[in-house]
């Protein structure tokens, strides 16, 4: 993967936290309390992605989520995703909200890279469905990496073009812990 720094670095971050989400909402939305606290984080992590098409990043919308967060991590239960798999969800999170202002981001991608595939690690070895887990995490890292290469600021189009992989990532994640 090459080396991605400060706004591209965030962004690979945010497709990441929204792919390995994917698997952490499919699971949370079996529980209302949960379900709720997982939108809430993941309001946070919209609020990056819209921020990055020229919308104001409301800090109070980061905190709720941020709290969200580490209610989800400590409450969610360990028979229905390996507790390993969601304390790396939350560390990703909390790593995304701490990497913010973008333009000043002292965060690299790799940092985010290690974090998803450690998750990514812990799903195809505790949840049967989920053994392709590590290959499809490292090609959907090399794909976002691809989408964010190139010298210069980041292009709104490719913006577009992560988030839009990065929903469809998450559905496949879903699709690894509840296999149709």
């Amino acid at each position: 993967m090459p080396s991605l720094n400060g706004e591209k670095a965030v962004l690979f971050g945010c497709s990441a936290a929204a792919r390995v989400g994917g698997a952490v909402f499919v699971v949370a939305s079996d529980e209302e309390r949960l379900q709720q606290l997982y939108y809430r984080v993941d309001a946070g992590i919209s609020a990056i992605w819209r921020a990055f098409r020229g919308y104001d990043l409301r800090e109070s919308v980061l905190a709720d989520a941020a709290s969200a967060n580490e209610k989800l991590s400590g409450e969610f239960p360990p028979a229905w995703l390996p507790r390993e798999f969601v304390a790396d969800y939350s560390r990703l999170v909390r790593k995304l909200f701490g990497a913010l202002p973008a333009a000043q981001s002292t965060a690299t991608g790799t940092e985010f890279s290690e974090i998803a595939l450690r998750a990514a690690e812990c799903l195809a070895e505790n949840v049967s469905p989920a053994r392709q887990a590590v290959e499809f995490e490292q090609a959907c890292q090399e794909d976002a990496a691809r989408i964010l290469s190139g010298d210069g600021p980041v292009e709104e189009s490719a913006v577009r073009e992560i988030r839009k992989r990065s929903g469809a990532w998450a559905l496949e994640y879903q699709r690894l812990v509840r296999p149709r």
